[in-house]
């Protein structure tokens, strides 16, 4: 990746309130706030600066937002006499230590066998680099076997730092959520096993740098999955609260979510995926290809109840319970799809903004259909096209909770397909149902994270 690098002289430079600007150029114009930091330095830039240019005595590293959300940390090397830089070192750095969001301890989380695991050269090479420019103070804490990550979060002292950082996907999100968000229930006594009881947010901000399989969080809180691009959202240290759904199953709180909640034809998948682990990262494309195509979809039937957008929260505000027959697949997701789609590519940074606002997200109920509609609810599914809503196969809700009854499933001896009936997909991972039940809750503000949309 290229960046590019402005010389220019001290005397050139005008700090203004809240801007850094150059007095006869356009080529910069820096909001204080997207400042990452600054350096001195005697060495020049390179050959052709050392020949024809004094050396660069102050290095200031800024934020440059570009389309599609992509943001890259760009470089303006000032010249001028040491005096002079120093003093406009110490101006700059007065000016960022007014920033009072940002933080300056940060525990930072690395799984580092997700997705293509490269997450540890990632962090050494991309983020590392700019937190040391902010100049924020990190302690790194690697997984070293699976559900590692719990042990490690589970024996950690939040209070002793500004912000958790995660280098994974929304597996290890979900592991490092599961844990914080009940220890906090806990500390208060809440009975938080309830699904009516009123959480607890959880007080310390999460930042998520994509290097996981799967990373739609990121996503919506970013607008891609670039790690610089999340790297530079955690310096700048603004945040927001964000919905969050729990799944609760025999009488407690199983897990939390913050993509989607799936049963049927993506759980089938997600086993699949865990079964065939000798296709390592092809069996992503081979297995859902292999169950969208040519696998027929396991049918069943439910008792479906809902807590609509409009109801209050009250106890008994559940709708009755309605049976659902011949399901492939029942899902719901953790934005307001229904109200925010559109028939052109959606905004996910601004799907998840009024998201935040209506405090509901949508349920689909997806009947049993012929192979050509089911490819193509789908597709529209994976592209978050408002016209899934048009296909008669599809029944959608816009909900606050909703509770399931699972009545009847094709039968099978294969003890495969009897655990299968029984697993939940959430954000990817596997969670085990009690007695074929399970309940969702949306619980409003819930989770801080480091975003400044």
């Amino acid at each position: 990746m290229s960046i590019m690098v402005h010389t220019v002289g001290v005397e050139s430079l005008i700090l203004e309130e809240e801007r850094l600007k150059l007095s006869n150029k356009s080529i910069c114009d820096i909001n204080i706030s997207d400042v990452i930091g600054c350096h001195l330095t005697e060495e020049p830039a390179g050959l052709l600066s050392g020949l024809f240019w004094s050396s660069p005595n102050l290095v200031v590293r800024y934020i440059s937002k570009g389309k599609n959300y992509k943001w890259t940390a760009e470089t303006v090397q000032v010249t001028g006499s040491k005096e002079e830089c120093e003093a406009l070192q110490d101006k700059i750095n007065e000016k960022l230590g007014q920033e009072k969001n940002r933080p300056k301890r940060l525990a930072v989380f690395i799984n580092p066998v997700g997705g293509r695991r490269n997450a540890l050269k990632t962090y050494s090479d991309a983020v590392h680099p700019l937190f040391k420019v902010a100049n924020i103070n990190c302690d790194v804490n690697v997984s070293e076997r699976p559900k590692h990550l719990i042990d490690l979060v589970n024996s950690y002292d939040t209070s002793n730092v500004d912000g958790l950082v995660i280098l994974g996907g929304d597996g290890s999100l979900l592991e490092v959520l599961n844990c914080l968000v009940i220890r906090a229930q806990r500390e208060v006594g809440l009975d938080y096993d309830q699904p009516t009881c009123k959480l607890k947010p959880l007080e310390v901000p999460i930042g998520i740098i994509p290097t996981g399989t799967g990373n739609g969080t990121a996503k919506c809180l970013y607008g891609n999955m670039d790690v610089v691009t999340a790297a530079l959202h955690v310096i700048k240290g603004k945040t927001n609260h964000n919905n969050i759904q729990a799944v609760y199953s025999g009488g407690r709180l199983v897990s939390f979510s913050t993509i989607f909640i799936a049963y049927g034809f993506f759980t089938d998948m997600m086993y699949e995926m865990e079964r065939q682990t000798w296709l390592e990262r092809t069996r992503f494309l081979v297995i859902p290809l292999y169950n969208i195509f040519l696998k027929k979809p396991r049918l069943f039937n439910v008792k479906l109840s809902i807590l609509k957008g409009k109801q209050s929260d009250d106890k008994d505000s559940m709708s009755e319970g309605k049976e659902i027959a011949e399901l492939s697949s029942l899902m719901s997701l953790c934005s307001d799809f229904f109200n925010n789609a559109s028939n052109s590519k959606v905004d996910l940074v601004d799907m998840s903004q009024k998201t935040r606002k209506s405090g509901v997200f949508t349920l689909l109920a997806l009947k049993e259909t012929g192979r050509l509609q089911f490819i193509s609810c789908f597709l529209q599914l994976l592209t978050l096209n408002r016209s899934i809503f048009q296909k008669d196969c599809v029944s959608s809700y816009s909900v606050k909770g909703y509770r399931v009854k699972i009545l009847s499933q094709q039968s099978d001896n294969d003890s495969r397909v009897a655990r299968i009936n029984n697993l939940l997909d959430v954000d990817g991972e596997r969670v085990d149902l009690v007695g074929g039940e399970y309940e969702v809750r949306n619980h409003l503000r819930l989770v801080k994270f480091y975003t400044s949309y």
